[in-house]
């Protein structure tokens, strides 16, 4: 298919098959060129995606440090009322030997 251009006097007033072929491999490259673009848009929604989701991962990993920690101030808590519970308990156990040994020496 020839394409007629207007002719301006340079000589030009018929496209020769080079530059036929040559505009068609430049429609190539620009149609390849425009698809770039297009995949080039799709990853970059892609990555914009992946970044909002790891903005919520690090999100909830924070509050999840945040109560990993609070149980850790509680279980200090719990654990320091066991041990006093547990001396108190071992005092009375102690007393109440103390007293049945000290009753049996003077009852004997």
């Amino acid at each position: 298919m020839k394409l007629l251009v207007p002719d301006l006097g340079l000589g030009f007033g018929v496209m020769s098959d080079t530059q036929e072929q040559r505009l068609e491999k430049i429609e190539v490259k620009l149609d390849r060129l425009a698809d770039a673009v297009v995949s080039i848009a799709r990853i970059e929604e892609r990555v914009a995606t992946v970044l909002k989701q790891n903005d919520r991962f690090f999100t909830r990993m924070d509050k999840i440090e945040q109560r990993l920690e609070e149980v850790e101030a509680q279980a200090d808590v719990n654990s320091n009322t066991g041990r006093f519970i547990e001396r108190f308990m071992w005092i009375i156990v102690a007393a109440s030997i103390g007293l049945i040994a000290y009753f049996l020496r003077i009852g004997g």
